[in-house]
């Protein structure tokens, strides 16, 4: 099947419907869909294939073809469905959108059709709802004593009037509250996007481009080293200054293992999850964030690599990996985070002809420090 040609046709239709899938598809399920993509703020693709040639590797070469912004739906005329979130200029949204992919994954069940999964997320992306964690009942489900005082004999015009006053009083500063976060989240966002690596240096690791590779560090991530040669020579306090410090030597780090010509493929990905690291540390600076490294608010995204393999970019949202949840969340990709909700084998980055976390190497023990503390510290004990 032809990515390209169907990356083509999105730009015409954002509805793709396979030969292969043509009459095997309750048209008016999809004419719900269509209607409800109509009023979302973001652009939804969907594409509907037969079972026998659903491929979430399909799903990620049409959505790189494709290069448009949005969440990229790949359905079956059976059950199956998998999501793309491709949105990089806007980070709030992009974790909006992955949200509401974990609300609608929660709802339904494994045997539930695919158009009916479809236009539940769909509901979900129209009217998006805060996630839920584990135990915690989903729309539609009655929560035990939340029906008391649904019904009132009292008409008292006092009582009702002061609540009515305290409403809108409450309205008006939470307006007054939601813009000055809306305009904070908007300004910390642009900092940290400029931070983020260029999808090409990913793919040339992938590729082992390493002479280009070498060119695009010197030209992408010069950006970093501007910033921490600026920062050394501000009059910083010691929180931030050991940021600084940490970013320069991930970037030290990063520099030498990109200019050994035996490194292999997976420290290549390590230097770059230590370039995001630093970047993540200046962005911190230049925000004047203060805490505990590691630690993140719950409405940004992670601003990590995939830890499953970070040459599959940024993180979306954070996962334990374990079957029995009780392990550290990690940062994944929407993918990743997709085929951990659907029970699909993960794409993880091998070292050798293993999983590299199954291996004992330095990335294997922090999960491209992802757990263990400090990435930077872990490599200066191994001698780095």
């Amino acid at each position: 099947m032809d990515a390209t040609q169907i990356a083509d046709s999105l730009k015409a239709d954002h509805f793709y419907i396979d030969e292969s899938a043509v009459g095997t598809l309750d048209s008016r399920l999809v004419d719900k869909a269509k209607s409800t993509t109509q009023g979302l703020d973001f652009d939804v693709y969907v594409i509907a294939v037969d079972d026998k040639v659903l491929d979430l590797d399909l799903l990620r070469e049409v959505a790189a073809d494709h290069g448009g912004e949005g969440s990229f739906v790949l359905i079956s005329d059976t059950t199956q469905l998998y999501t793309e979130v491709q949105i990089e200029d806007d980070h709030d949204l992009a974790m909006q959108v992955m949200e509401q992919n974990a609300n609608a994954h929660a709802q339904w069940s494994v045997q539930t059709p695919s158009l009916s999964k479809l236009n539940t997320l769909l509901k979900f992306y129209a009217h998006p709802e805060a996630v839920k964690e584990p135990g915690e009942p989903v729309a539609g489900q009655e929560v035990p004593g939340s029906d008391f005082g649904q019904e009132s004999n009292s008409s008292s015009f006092a009582p009702m009037f002061l609540g009515g006053a305290v409403l809108v009083l409450a309205l008006v500063i939470a307006g007054v509250f939601l813009v000055r976060t809306l305009k904070s989240r908007a300004a910390e966002s642009r900092r940290h996007h400029e931070f983020r690596l260029p999808r090409k240096l990913l793919d040339r690791v992938d590729s082992l481009q390493r002479t280009s590779l070498r060119d695009d560090i010197n030209a992408d991530t010069s950006r970093i080293a501007g910033e921490i040669d600026r920062l050394q020579t501000s009059n910083l306090d010691a929180d931030k200054a050991a940021k600084v410090e940490r970013a320069l030597d991930g970037y030290q780090i990063a520099r030498s293992i990109v200019d050994d010509r035996d490194t292999e493929r997976i420290d290549l990905a390590g230097a770059m999850v230590l370039l995001r690291q630093a970047g993540r540390e200046l962005a911190e600076v230049e925000s004047g964030k203060k805490g505990k490294p590691g630690t993140r608010n719950r409405s940004k995204l992670p601003q990590s690599l995939c830890t499953i393999n970070p040459l599959h970019g940024e993180a979306q949202s954070t996962t334990r990996l374990d079957a029995d949840s009780s392990g550290v969340r990690v940062p994944v990709c929407g993918s990743c985070q997709n085929d951990l909700q659907v029970g699909n084998q993960l794409q993880w980055i091998f070292d050798g002809d293993t999983p590299y976390a199954e291996g004992e190497s330095i990335w294997a023990q922090t999960l491209f420090g992802a757990i263990g503390g400090d990435l930077v510290t872990a490599l200066h004990r191994q001698g780095r």
